[in-house]
């Protein structure tokens, strides 16, 4: 039983023993990024020391310069001349020391950003330092630089550029045109890591058609871990233009209503204006006749014209009571349209449609037939 204990206690003591001594350097509360306000501890110890061992050091590191400051109550209380600003401007103790090798710093600032070491210089024993910063982050939202001017022209070479200045700490950027990424299109500036504060740009010049109008231009910047972006959406000033109008669009006269449509775009918006081919006189909205104008987005517009028949169509009484059928929207459709786009009362496209019938015949065909059912029609009045 001796024996046993022997051994259980052996076992038990060893691994205590052969623990090595290890400095460890602790933030509290430990985040990667910090926001000005808070208070931060900071704590250098060793652990498992031995009689080898001396007292760790907690030092300051300033990031711009690569200064290194060891850490006393001296440096807080009474601060060489050579020291550092962040330690000569300490009178209101924003910067506290706790104890040795603890900080408590309150309300930090983004001037507080640093790097810390834990080291043991004096230890018989070459025990790993330890290191962590303390990155304080600074914020900025960035900006969005067009030239040569504003708003785009057509056609014209043009310098987009998104900036930001004065933030910290850099992590990474995404720049989009709607949808489409566009990093890699550009050229962009990125910031050394060791430079307080940072600054970023990215630029690309281009050439934008009309499709750009109304396209959205987004710029993140990843800063710690904040995303600040910036938007812009594009005013593209172009002239007007049909963007399909055909010259033959089909229309099933049997039925209670029929459609034709244009599509057009321009910046600032044209006017269309749709106008009968035979003497060229405007069709506007009217009991049978409905004109509607549908914004497609990115300075686009269709615009559609729908004929009720039973509306554009009269009958009357005629002599020994017959029927006389004024057909006003057969007439339409047989005479055809002009269509305009308009700019400031100037001309700037026309395009002249002529109507199809739906079944692939031509139009000339359905009417000539109309016009001689009307022709028999007066025919048989004459005979009676």
């Amino acid at each position: 039983m001796f024996f046993v204990s022997i051994i259980f206690l052996t076992i038990l003591i060893l691994p205590i023993q052969s623990a090595k001594p290890t400095l460890k350097l602790t933030f509290t509360p430990d985040e990667k990024y910090y926001t000005e306000g808070h208070v931060v501890e900071i704590l250098c110890e060793l652990l498992n020391p031995s009689d080898h061992t001396e007292s760790p050091q907690l030092w300051h590191v300033d990031i711009k310069s690569g200064r290194r400051t060891s850490i006393s109550r001296s440096l807080l209380h009474t601060p060489p001349d050579d020291a550092l600003d962040i330690f000569k401007q300490n009178k209101n103790k924003r910067i506290e020391y706790v104890k040795k090798n603890h900080l408590r710093i309150r309300q930090i600032l983004f001037e507080d950003t640093s790097r810390y070491e834990c080291t043991c210089v004096d230890c018989e024993d070459q025990i790993e330092k330890k290191t962590k910063e303390l990155t304080v982050m600074q914020l900025t939202d960035p900006e969005w630089h067009i030239e040569p001017g504003w708003p785009l022209q057509e056609n014209a070479k043009t310098t987009l550029k998104c900036t930001a200045d004065y933030f910290y700490p850099y992590v990474s950027y995404q720049i989009f045109r709607d949808l489409h990424k566009l990093n890699d299109d550009g050229k962009a500036v990125i910031p050394n890591s060791n430079t307080i504060p940072q600054k970023f740009s990215w630029e690309i010049t281009v050439t934008p058609t009309f499709e750009w109008h109304n396209t959205t231009l987004k710029c993140i910047i990843i800063q710690g871990n904040s995303e600040r972006h910036a938007i812009k959406t594009l005013q593209v000033l172009f002239t007007p233009r049909f963007i399909r109008c055909d010259k033959k669009q089909r229309v099933n006269t049997t039925n209670e209503q029929s459609t034709i449509e244009c599509s057009y775009a321009g910046n600032p918006k044209p006017e269309l204006i749709w106008l009968r081919q035979t003497d060229r006189y405007p069709i506007t909205k009217d009991d049978g006749i409905i004109i509607e104008t549908i914004d497609q987005h990115h300075g686009t517009y269709k615009s559609i014209v729908t004929f009720n028949r039973r509306a554009l169509t009269t009958i009357s009484d005629g002599e020994q009571s017959t029927k006389i059928e004024d057909n006003y929207y057969q007439k339409l459709l047989n005479d055809g349209f002009i269509v305009q786009l308009k700019h400031n009362n100037e001309i700037k496209d026309t395009r002249r449609i002529t109507i199809v019938d739906g079944d692939n015949q031509s139009k000339s065909k359905i009417f000539r037939k109309f016009n001689r059912k009307k022709h028999n029609h007066k025919q048989s009045e004459v005979h009676q």
